[in-house]
């Protein structure tokens, strides 16, 4: 009896799936969207509330329109007075002497009604100076402006920068100030107009 082989033919290989370029790439691409959408919505969010466009170290002092032309607020916890002039300028100033800081000292500047000012003219609206009297201290005085009118201390007290937020509050630029400094020995001119750092 013969027998009879049949050559069996390989089978072909299946073919090759061809991978689908992007596969991963796409949902990496939509999660990287979503984040960047995210992003953009918190910003504005933000950019909307109490802490839209304030500088690092800025102080909210409220609403910019509830401060009266020809008046000078206080606010101790920034150490600052606020000063709007007739024109509805704001003026912020530190309230501690160009001397007090020189020497070290911690007397406060306050405001008082009745303080004259000597030679220096006054500013249209105001009444009073900011005025240096710590016990045992000479009396300085200042114009509601910063400008020095007599006294044992010297110079313009240090000035901070304002501006308006989209809310409409007066923020201070607690971070830096322009100050008065001696350029030689404390207190014996010439003095220089610098930038400072953050007040105490």
């Amino acid at each position: 009896m013969n027998e009879t082989t049949e050559e069996q033919t390989p089978a072909e290989p299946a073919p090759a799936q061809r991978r689908r370029r992007g596969g991963c790439l796409i949902p990496l691409l939509i999660v990287a969207a979503v984040a960047v959408a995210l992003f953009f919505i918190i910003g504005f969010i933000f950019d909307e509330g109490p802490n839209a466009q304030q500088p690092l170290h800025g102080f909210d002092a409220g609403p910019a329109s509830s401060f009266q032309p020809a008046t000078i607020n206080q606010f101790d916890e920034a150490h600052a007075f606020l000063t709007r002039l007739q024109d509805g300028t704001f003026v912020a100033l530190y309230d501690k002497s160009p001397r007090q800081q020189e020497l070290g000292g911690d007397c406060r500047l306050h405001y008082d009604d009745h303080t004259q000012l000597g030679p220096l003219p006054q500013i249209d609206g105001f009444t009073g100076a900011l005025v240096e009297d710590c016990e045992g201290q000479s009396r300085s005085v200042w114009r509601a402006d910063g400008e020095f009118a007599f006294g044992a201390a010297y110079g313009h007290l240090d000035t901070y920068k304002t501006s308006v937020n989209s809310g409409g509050d007066l923020i201070i630029d607690t971070d830096t100030r322009s100050c008065t400094r001696s350029r030689g020995a404390s207190g014996v001119p010439p003095y220089d107009v610098l930038i400072c750092g953050r007040g105490d």
